[in-house]
C-alpha cells in the first residue's frame, strides 16, 4: 500500500482534472510516511506541483501589446482583454492547482508525526521538511489571497478571503475573512522561520527564501518597517550577484546567485506566447518598458523576433527560440527583495534610504541612477517602473498593479488604446470557480466575488 500511494504521486495531477473527488481524499494510508525519505518524496511531488500562471498573469497585466498574431488564439486574446469567460476559466484552473498543492501539503503535514528520526542529523532534516512545506502553504495562500481577495486595508480586513485547508478528509469549508487569512499566512512562515535551512539547493524553499517571502507579505499589508527588517539582511553583497554573467544564467540551467528560490522542472515551461518560429510571438514587449544600452537586462528580457522591429520577451521565451531547456522556475530571487525593500522605505517616509536601495542595484545593472531629491509617490512610481523591467513576463507586475490601484489600458495590435479596465472592476476579483461551490454548501451566492455570477448546475 505504501509503495502504491507514493507512485501514484506522479500521476495525480493528470488525473485530478478528470475527477470530481477532492484530492485530501486520495491520500488514505497513515503508514505511507513514516521516514524522511519518504516525506521528502512527497514534498518533491508538492514542489513539483507548484501552479505555473506567470505568463497569463503577464498577459493580463501591462508587460504586452497583441500582435495581430493573437486573433488566432481567442483564448488568449480574450484574456488579454479582460473577457469574463476568459478569466473565468483561468480562474477554474488556478484555484483547482493552487488547493492540489496545498493537498499536497496538508498530506505531509499531517503525517510527519508519524516520522521516526535516526539521530540528529535526520531531525533536523524532519524540522527542515516540515519548514519547507509550512512555507511553500503560505506561498499558495498568498497567490490566492492575491487572486481572489480585496487588497489589504482596514476596510477590507472583514471581507472573504480565501478557504483555508488543514484537513486530509473531504470538508467543505466556508471562505475565511480576509483577516484571518492574513493571520494564517503569517502564523506559516513564522513557524517556518525558526527552523535553520541554510546551504540547501534554489530548488528547496530556505531561509533566505523564507525571509524574502515574509518581507513580499509585509509590503502587502503595509507594514513596511517588517518588510525592511526581513529583507534588509538579505541584500548583504548582492551587488555582486547582480553582474550580466548572473542575470544570464537565470535564463539558462546554470547556477546563478541571483536565484533564492526556483523550482527545478523536467518538462515544457512558457511555450504558448510563440505563434510561429517564422513568424513571431501573440505578443510583443509593451512600448512603455524600454531598456538603456548598457542595462545588463536588456539582452535577455528584449529579444529581437523573426519579425524586424518587434520587440518580443527574451527570458523562458528565447530559451524556446534558441532551444535552450528550461530546468528552473526563477520564483524569488534577491533583486525582488532589493525592490521591496526600496518601496517599503519609500512609503514609510525614508525616502533617502530608499534611493540608497534603488541606486546600488541600478548602479549595478548599469543602468541611470535614481534623482536623489525623489521622494513620496514619485519615488515609489519610480521603483515600480524598475521593477516592472527586472520582472517583465514573469506574473509579478499582475500583483503590483492590483496592490497599487489605477486603471489599466489595452491596447490593440497597432499600438492604439482600445478601452481601460477600471481600478475599481470588478474582474480584479477572481471568480470563485463552479468546481468548488458545486459541492461546497458553505460558498453560497453571497460568497461569490461581486459581479460574478453564481450557477449551479446539477
Amino acid at each position: 500500500m505504501k509503495k502504491y500511494i507514493l507512485s501514484i504521486l506522479g500521476i495525480l495531477p493528470l488525473l485530478s482534472g478528470c475527477l470530481d473527488i477532492k484530492l485530501e481524499n486520495q491520500f488514505s494510508d497513515p503508514d505511507a510516511i513514516t521516514t524522511t525519505g519518504t516525506a521528502r518524496e512527497l514534498l518533491a511531488a508538492a514542489y513539483n506541483s507548484l501552479p505555473r500562471y506567470q505568463m497569463e498573469l503577464s498577459i493580463l497585466s501591462d508587460d504586452f501589446y497583441p500582435t495581430s498574431f493573437v486573433t488566432q488564439y481567442a483564448e488568449m486574446q480574450n484574456l488579454y482583454n479582460w473577457q469574463d469567460n476568459a478569466i473565468s476559466d483561468l480562474s477554474s484552473q488556478v484555484w483547482n492547482d493552487y488547493y492540489m498543492t496545498v493537498a499536497y501539503l496538508n498530506t505531509l503535514l499531517t503525517r510527519l508525526d508519524n516520522v521516526v528520526t535516526e539521530g540528529d542529523e535526520d531531525a533536523l532534516e524532519l524540522d527542515r521538511i516540515r519548514s519547507e512545506a509550512q512555507a511553500l502553504k503560505a506561498y499558495c495562500y498568498f497567490d490566492l489571497l492575491r487572486l481572489y481577495a480585496p487588497p489589504y486595508s482596514e476596510e477590507n480586513l472583514d471581507r472573504d478571503g480565501i478557504i483555508l485547508k488543514d484537513r486530509l478528509e473531504l470538508d467543505f469549508l466556508p471562505r475565511s475573512s480576509l483577516r484571518d487569512c492574513v493571520a494564517e499566512i503569517d502564523a506559516l512562515l513564522e513557524a517556518a522561520a525558526s527552523v535553520s535551512n541554510t546551504g540547501n539547493q534554489v530548488y528547496y524553499f530556505g531561509t533566505d527564501a523564507v525571509n524574502a517571502l515574509r518581507a513580499d507579505f509585509e509590503l502587502y499589508r503595509g507594514d513596511y518597517g517588517k518588510a525592511v527588517e526581513y529583507g534588509l539582511p538579505l541584500l548583504s553583497g548582492t551587488a555582486d550577484r547582480w553582474t550580466g554573467t548572473e542575470y544570464a544564467n537565470l535564463w539558462s540551467e546554470n547556477e546563478s546567485a541571483e536565484r533564492i528560490f526556483a523550482p527545478y522542472i523536467f518538462d515544457s515551461f512558457y511555450i504558448n506566447l510563440n505563434y510561429d518560429r517564422e513568424r513571431g510571438d501573440y505578443f510583443r514587449l509593451s512600448d512603455e518598458i524600454v531598456y538603456e544600452d548598457s542595462d545588463v537586462r536588456k539582452e535577455w528580457c528584449v529579444y529581437q523576433g523573426p519579425v524586424e522591429g518587434v520587440r518580443s520577451l527574451g527570458k523562458y521565451n528565447r530559451m524556446y527560440y534558441e532551444n535552450s531547456e528550461v530546468r528552473y522556475i526563477n520564483t524569488l530571487r534577491y533583486s525582488g527583495v532589493c525592490f521591496t525593500v526600496a518601496e517599503a522605505y519609500a512609503r514609510n517616509g525614508q525616502p533617502d534610504e530608499a534611493v540608497k536601495v534603488m541606486n546600488g542595484y541600478l548602479g549595478a545593472r548599469g543602468c541611470t541612477l535614481l534623482e536623489e531629491s525623489l521622494s513620496g509617490d514619485a519615488l515609489a512610481g519610480a521603483i515600480l517602473n524598475e521593477k516592472q523591467k527586472e520582472f517583465v513576463g514573469e506574473g509579478v507586475r499582475y500583483f503590483d498593479l492590483k496592490r497599487i490601484g489605477g486603471p489599466l489600458d489595452r491596447y490593440s495590435a497597432a499600438g492604439v488604446r482600445t478601452s481601460t479596465v477600471a481600478a475599481d472592476d470588478y474582474r480584479h476579483l477572481f471568480p470563485i470557480p463552479q468546481s468548488e461551490y458545486r459541492y461546497n454548501e458553505n460558498i453560497k451566492a453571497g460568497n461569490q466575488n461581486p459581479g460574478w455570477s453564481y450557477e449551479v448546475v446539477e
